[in-house]
C-alpha cells in the first residue's frame, strides 16, 4: 500500500468513526492552544531572507512583463488580497492564478529572490552554447551597428575580448 493510499484509508477510518458513539479515551491532549502559538510566533519572527516590510516583489515573464506580484508585511505575504504566512503559499496562490500545475513551489526561487540550483554538467559543452551565443550576438551586432565611425574601436573591442580568451586558456 502507498502512503497515499494509507493516508486516504486513515481518512476513512477517522471520518467513519467521528460519528459512532464509542467512549472516548480521557487522556487526550488539548491542542488547541499550540497552533495559535505557533502562528504567533512565527509571524512575530520574520525570514531574515525575505526583504523588508513594505517590498513588492514582482515575477516577471521572459520579455520583462509583470506576471504576479505580492507585498512584504508584518503578518506575512499579501497576494491578490489575501495574506499567506509563508512566500511559498504566496507563490502556490499566484502559480494557480496562473495556470501552472505545481504541487508545490520554492517562493524563494517562484518569486525570483534566489536562483534555481543547475546540476553540473559537462564544461565543454556549456563552453560550446556560450561560445555560440556569444558569436551570434557579435556578428548581429557587427552587421547592424558598425559605422565608419565606431568601425576601429569595435575592431579593438574584439581584439580584447580574444585576448581575454586566450589568456583564460593558460
Amino acid at each position: 500500500m502507498s502512503k497515499k493510499q494509507s493516508e486516504k484509508a486513515t481518512k476513512k477510518r477517522v471520518k467513519a468513526n467521528a460519528g459512532s458513539t464509542a467512549k472516548k479515551s480521557t487522556r487526550s491532549k488539548d491542542t488547541s492552544v499550540a497552533p495559535d502559538a505557533a502562528r504567533t510566533a512565527k509571524a512575530l519572527a520574520p525570514d531574515p531572507r525575505l526583504p523588508a516590510q513594505g517590498t513588492t516583489i514582482e515575477k516577471h515573464d521572459r520579455h520583462g512583463a509583470v506576471r504576479c506580484k505580492c507585498t512584504v508585511e508584518e503578518g506575512g505575504i499579501r497576494y491578490a488580497g489575501k495574506v499567506y504566512t509563508s512566500l511559498s503559499g504566496a507563490a502556490m496562490a499566484a502559480a494557480k492564478d496562473l495556470d501552472l500545475k505545481n504541487k508545490t513551489q520554492n517562493g524563494y526561487i517562484f518569486w525570483g529572490l534566489i536562483k534555481p540550483p543547475r546540476p553540473a554538467s559537462d564544461p565543454l559543452v556549456a563552453l560550446e552554447r556560450a561560445w555560440e551565443r556569444y558569436r551570434n550576438r557579435v556578428e548581429t551586432l557587427v552587421k547592424e551597428g558598425v559605422t565608419e565611425e565606431n568601425r576601429g574601436k569595435v575592431a579593438a573591442a574584439l581584439g580584447k575580448h580574444a585576448h581575454l580568451i586566450e589568456k583564460l586558456g593558460g
